[in-house]
């Protein structure tokens, strides 16, 4: 019986251990609209020996198809297990949000899997507290479910032990020139951007600055094709539906400068938001922010793709 109670207790404390070893995250994000929220999704799917997804919350416009598209990727993937949160639906309120977007119809009528009864915002409190200075939120749509937060708990964002936030333009734009642009996530939604940046929260920023040359070129896109894998199928079709040549994977980057620090150089900077959506950095104030402000692009390509091609998720 000792024995038995002794092999019990090394089982429980091994688990206790390889627990500890993953890092809990939540996913944040748009899916539906551009492609590269597929691939981060499937870059956390493909992580899992290294991270612990507690789930994924949807934000900005149709929120309800966007978790669809979210739940039909787990639940062909057998990662039924991860719930998914709907956050405040905002396509009533902006009309750049109220359309239904290609991607959508790859989910249309869906209903294996559905999300849970918790809204996003009070999904993330509830994990930040069980969990405190343990999670790191993943945030790479427009930060309307941070802001939803804030209102309601302006302390809870600094539970996170880090947010990774693909968020800003610092010193490059789009055309990856040293012309700064209004970035999408922060442009459609300038009140919410204003209160996530001044939240006090622990924010790593992959900003256009690191972002914008992230390229999917087509023989890499042909090698997904190929592979033929639940995963790999699912980011294709959603490829096409998608409707464009060349992916930028904007969305992958902010995992990756979690997952691989030693691919970015990042910068301890002060900024702010302005009514026109520019992320500017104040020079001689105090720090609140850390931006990224390069990566080794080539081989972020190549690591991810080496998740995405050397895997096999499925039911």
């Amino acid at each position: 019986m000792k024995l038995i109670y002794s092999a019990l207790l090394i089982l429980l404390t091994l688990c206790s251990v390889l627990g500890q070893g993953r890092q809990k995250v939540i996913f944040d994000c748009d899916l539906g609209d551009d492609i590269d929220d597929a691939f981060a999704l499937a870059m956390l799917l493909t992580n899992q020996d290294k991270l612990e997804i507690l789930g994924i919350t949807t934000c900005y416009g149709r929120t309800d198809d966007r978790a669809k598209l979210a739940l039909k990727l787990l639940y062909d993937t057998g990662q039924d297990k991860i719930p998914v949160a709907i956050g405040r639906n905002t396509s009533q309120n902006d009309t750049r949000a109220n359309w239904y977007a290609e991607q959508f119809y790859w989910a249309k009528d869906f209903n294996k899997l559905q999300p849970i009864k918790q809204s996003a915002s009070d999904f993330i409190i509830e994990n930040l507290k069980k969990y405190p200075n343990e999670v790191v939120i993943i945030s790479v749509g427009p930060v309307t479910n941070m802001a939803d937060i804030i209102d309601k708990d302006p302390h809870a964002l600094k539970l996170a032990k880090k947010i990774y936030a693909m968020f800003g333009s610092f010193y490059i734009g789009y055309n990856t020139q040293p012309t700064i642009d209004p970035e999408w996530n922060v442009l459609v939604d300038i009140p919410a951007a204003k209160k996530f940046v001044n939240s006090g929260a622990n924010i790593v920023y992959a900003g256009l600055d690191v972002t914008a040359m992230v390229k999917l070129e087509k023989t890499k896109r042909e090698l997904l094709l190929m592979r033929q894998s639940v995963l790999t199928n699912a980011l294709s079709g959603l490829y096409v539906l998608w409707g464009n040549e060349t992916p930028t994977l904007f969305d992958p980057v902010a995992i990756g400068m979690m997952l691989y620090p030693e691919l970015f150089k990042t910068q301890k900077v002060n900024i702010s938001v302005d009514d026109k959506g520019f992320t500017k950095i104040n020079q001689g104030k105090s720090p609140n922010a850390e931006i990224g402000i390069s990566i080794d692009s080539n081989e972020f390509i190549n690591r991810i793709m080496k998740n995405y091609l050397l895997q096999n998720l499925q039911r």
